[in-house]
């Protein structure tokens, strides 16, 4: 290219020279494809190449608490480390400090996730339910000449059953229960309306729960609750609770209440109850027998 005191000679020749020079130092400019964009390749001077455009509004990411990767520039791939923290069925994630968690693994059967500040870090831990729950252990109907409740767990505390419209075919309906099913002569004893002392011997095979009314059937507002508490235990005899309220067939405005109970002079715990008229009657009604943690 001529300078400001060069004598031009040859216009066209010289200009043709000049656009030479242009084209080669500004090759990289050339070319491309439609959508792309000029991207600098160094810090050289022209040095240019062609991309697709990966311009976005987003410049970085930065991994928060729980995240891993990030990025600002190319692919930015990111991972919630939750996938690693939980490791076997039933974890559950509890908060450790500010910003900071660990899983918890699962408890045992029928624990319940309880509260306590005493445990580092976590401050919760799975635990047997406190006492006070009832939880069903079995409901029917009482049918036949006798109804067997069987297969009661020892994991409550208490056993707690609630006998409602109990009924029988012929007079003398009194309801009674009998431990474990054993029927063995003098190891069951009812304790209702008797003075107990000392000398008393067990003389009977199942405890009355409600008096005998001498007549046939019951209505619908006949209800008995039995409690048998620390039944599970395999040291000590056994306890028996009731309280029933029955109505008078032949009167019904009236009533018999009975409040008594009765002892069974075994150790071992009570894995069965059978509900059982005081005479070869059918019975009816229904039961609900409930576990107390």
């Amino acid at each position: 290219m001529p300078t400001a005191t060069d004598l031009v000679t040859d216009l066209p020749a010289d200009f043709e020279v000049f656009g030479q020079a242009v084209a080669t130092s500004m090759a990289d400019l050339l070319g491309g494809t439609t959508g792309q964009v000029l991207s600098k390749t160094s810090a050289t001077d022209l040095d240019f190449t062609w991309i697709n455009n990966d311009t976005g509004d987003i410049t970085g990411v930065t991994a928060g608490t729980g995240i891993t990767g990030g990025g600002t520039s190319g692919t930015v791939t990111v991972t919630n480390d939750m996938a690693t923290t939980i490791t076997a069925a039933g974890d559950i994630v509890v908060g450790t400090g500010s910003g900071t968690y660990d899983n918890l693994p699962i408890g045992t059967t029928a624990q319940v996730l309880t509260a306590d500040t005493t445990v580092s870090p976590y401050k919760v831990k799975w635990a047997a339910a406190s006492s006070g729950g009832m939880s069903v252990i079995s409901s029917g109907s009482l049918s036949s000449t006798s109804t067997l409740i069987s297969g009661i767990p020892a994991t409550y505390i208490d056993l707690v059953l609630y006998i409602a419209n109990y009924t029988t075919t012929v007079a003398g309906w009194a309801a009674d229960i009998r431990l474990n099913d054993d029927a063995t002569a003098n190891r069951h004893f009812t304790t209702s309306g008797i003075p107990i002392g000392s000398g008393t011997a067990f003389n009977d095979t199942k405890i009355l729960m409600t008096v005998d009314n001498g007549n046939v059937g019951s209505s619908s507002s006949s209800l008995i609750c039995v409690n048998i508490p620390n039944y599970a235990n395999a040291t000590t005899w056994k306890l028996v609770q009731c309280l029933a309220v029955t109505q008078v067939t032949a009167t019904p405005a009236n009533f018999y209440f009975q409040d008594g109970g009765g002892i069974y002079n075994q150790t071992a715990a009570i894995s069965s109850l059978r509900i059982l008229p005081n005479s070869g009657a059918t019975i009816g009604g229904t039961y609900i027998l409930y576990g107390v943690k």
